[in-house]
């Protein structure tokens, strides 16, 4: 007697749904990336770095005063070798005058670090400002 052969199944009823759902979320997965990936790239706003620099209240501690600072990325540019310069004018006393480097200010992005006084900055005039970058 000759064995009858089955039918060979086909390919929807030999993958799990669970298969096709994992590979179909994949691809969408997949093309969103590529697609936001170049869309990133068309509309990048060639330009230089747009630095900033904003401090908060001080602090005491045993060497003096810590004035914390935050340097600010607005473009898409990255910088290195920030410095950060912050002068103190006090009355009837001698000007201060700190500075601060930050290695790495990302495009979009800040960084945080702060200065150190002797004096009390709350007591005169605090002037910080970014003075320079390096394009890595």
């Amino acid at each position: 007697m000759a064995a009858t052969r089955k039918p060979r199944p086909g390919l929807l009823e030999r993958a799990p749904i669970a298969e096709w759902a994992a590979a179909g979320l994949g691809l969408i997965l997949t093309l969103c990336v590529s697609g936001y990936l170049v869309w990133d790239g068309v509309t990048a706003r060639p330009g230089p770095p747009a630095l900033s620099v904003s401090s908060a209240q001080p602090s005491r501690n045993a060497s003096g005063y810590t004035v914390p600072i935050t340097v600010r990325n607005d473009s898409d540019a990255t910088a290195a070798a920030v410095e950060v310069r912050a002068v103190l004018h006090l009355p009837s006393r001698p000007v201060e005058e700190r500075r601060a480097s930050f290695a790495y200010v990302p495009g979009r992005g800040e960084v945080k670090g702060g200065v150190v006084f002797e004096q009390d900055p709350r007591l005169g005039l605090l002037r910080i400002s970014v003075e320079g970058y390096e394009e890595p």
